[in-house]
């Protein structure tokens, strides 16, 4: 439950060495140039709040409401804002350098001349959001950051991750990952024809050894020389990954719907991973 605390003088107990303010209702409250650097405001309700100019580096922002604040020319850099809702904000020349921005909702908010250097976006609502002159060299992003069509992130410098925790991945065969990647050859083949697609399937192979075992033939059936039934490895899943990413990418060039129907559908690899179907 959120406390009233509008009025609260936040700056001030800052300075008195107090830092955590989570969960409070701080909505249309006035911090513009405020010193809040590592401040904890988790959960906290800041929409409509006038947060220009404020130094907010290394703050916990997460899971904040921001919606429609005013935080232009405030100081992100390293802050976390996991999960948090800054739609319609107005974000003008905003530092997000190294900031934990996972999952955030930034939908028709205002991110003109932002810096993203170095930002995670993974899982971030970057949809109907107004981009021009955002800097995101070097930013990573991952399956489920949602961009408008047409948004290219590589050519922006920013660096795809992958979206599932090996650590607690399920176990997945060659033979499933197999099965995955043949399920989106039957839907670029309707648009495409088999030869197209056959041909995107080995220009976009990653040169490693280990995947020339693998071929394609004209009616989308991949076959591999080793064992389906064998675990698919860390690396080798990180390989398939690399791979299915880039033969979307290409079909894509032509079916630009792919990459949506792709994720509605469930089969980028990590969700693969994520269903343990082994």
């Amino acid at each position: 439950m959120l406390v009233n605390t509008a009025l609260s003088d936040i700056q001030g107990q800052y300075n008195s060495g107090e830092r955590n303010f989570p969960k409070l209702q701080l909505r249309r409250i006035d911090l513009r140039n405020a010193q809040l650097k590592g401040v904890n405001l988790e959960g906290s309700d800041l929409s409509y709040a006038d947060l220009r100019d404020a130094d907010l580096s290394g703050a916990n922002l997460s899971k904040c409401y921001l919606n429609e604040a005013n935080l232009s020319g405030a100081n992100l850099t390293g802050a976390n804002l996991t999960g948090a809702y800054l739609i319609k904000a107005y974000l003008t020349k905003v530092n997000f350098q190294k900031a934990i921005v996972k999952e955030a909702y930034f939908t028709g908010s205002f991110l003109t001349r932002a810096n993203f250097y170095k930002a995670d976006l993974s899982g971030a609502f970057l949809n109907g959001a107004h981009l021009n002159g955002g800097i995101f060299r070097n930013a990573s992003y991952d399956n489920t950051t949602r961009f408008d069509k047409g948004f290219d992130p590589e050519s922006l410098g920013m660096q795809k991750v992958s979206s599932f925790n090996l650590a607690t991945s399920k176990k997945v065969t060659i033979g499933e990952i197999i099965t995955n990647f043949e399920t989106i050859a039957s839907i670029t083949s309707k648009y495409l024809g088999g030869t197209i697609t056959v041909k995107n399937f080995e220009d976009t192979r990653p040169d490693v050894e280990w995947l020339r075992e693998f071929s394609m033939d004209k009616n989308g059936k991949v076959n591999f020389n080793g064992s389906l039934s064998h675990q698919a490895t860390t690396i080798q899943l990180k390989w398939f990954e690399k791979w299915t990413n880039a033969f979307v990418k290409k079909s894509s060039m032509i079916i630009q719907d792919l990459p949506n129907i792709i994720e509605e559908k469930h089969l980028t690899v990590d969700y693969l991973i994520k269903r343990g179907v082994a």
